[in-house]
């Protein structure tokens, strides 16, 4: 055998130093098999179906995920658009609501008004339809009846010249002027029909066609005519037809002769 030299010896050690790793490495065949994933990890062929699916069922998953992601922000979206639509549903009612508010309170100023203006009327027409005495004083001297074979067809009510003399009620003048045993005489055509006569006066103060309200002077007490002393005679013609008695007529009306 050969005798070493010492730099062999130092060669060998040095070959068999680099070379010791190697011994501890994979078998050549596991070695061989070795292969690295794109992302660098290590697979072996007989789990490489199962790294496969692995990877596959992560993939899945991510999509999973991404699709869970765009479902949640669906649903978001939904929710977002539902709250919309309400509150616009909610704001059209409050704006009806108010419309309608504002229009029964309307309607109810329009009766009020509506009312208030009835009232006025019938105040007016109650004013209007209103019986008042034709003098406020007076001296009852003669009644309905007959006399000196004749009738007489109404009441004699004394006072002194020149006292006023009012419309019994609202109507219009039919007549006014002078006629044989009246002297001056004024006809007033009332609201109900009713005619009233004022005979003896001395004056006359309204003309055929003039509107008069209840108490309007239309005249003064006279002595004119085919009369006994200055007076009023008051004839009452209902409906513009034969006279009748005033003190029931009057007696109806709340008047007292």
């Amino acid at each position: 055998m050969p005798k070493r030299t010492k730099y062999a010896g130092r060669h060998r050690g040095r070959h068999r130093a680099e070379v010791r790793p190697r011994s501890s490495a994979l078998p050549g065949a596991a070695a061989a098999a070795l292969t690295l994933t794109a992302t660098g990890a290590a697979v072996i062929p007989g789990l490489a179906g199962t790294a496969a699916n692995a990877s596959g069922d992560d993939t899945g998953a991510l999509k999973n995920t991404n699709g869970s992601g765009s479902a949640s922000g669906g649903v978001t979206g939904s929710a977002q658009v539902a709250g919309l639509r309400e509150r616009e549903a909610q704001s059209v009612m409050l704006t009806q609501a108010r419309e309608a508010r504002a229009e029964a309170a309307a309607r109810a100023s329009r009766a009020e008004k509506r009312q208030k203006l009835e009232d006025k009327q019938r105040k007016a027409r109650a004013m209007a339809h209103r019986w008042v005495m034709p003098l406020s004083n007076f001296r009852f001297t003669s009644d309905f009846g007959a006399r000196w074979g004749k009738l007489h067809a109404g009441d004699d009510l004394a006072a002194p010249i020149g006292s006023r003399i009012g419309a019994l009620s609202s109507g219009t003048v039919v007549f006014a002027g002078q006629q044989s045993g009246y002297g001056n005489k004024v006809e007033i055509r009332h609201w109900d029909g009713t005619v009233s006569w004022y005979g003896h006066m001395s004056q006359i103060e309204v003309k055929v066609g003039e509107k008069v309200t209840p108490g309007q002077k239309v005249g003064e007490v006279g002595n004119t005519g085919h009369s006994t002393g200055p007076h009023l005679h008051l004839e009452i013609h209902p409906d513009g037809a034969g006279p009748v008695d005033p003190q029931p007529w009057l007696a109806k009306r709340g008047l007292k002769i």
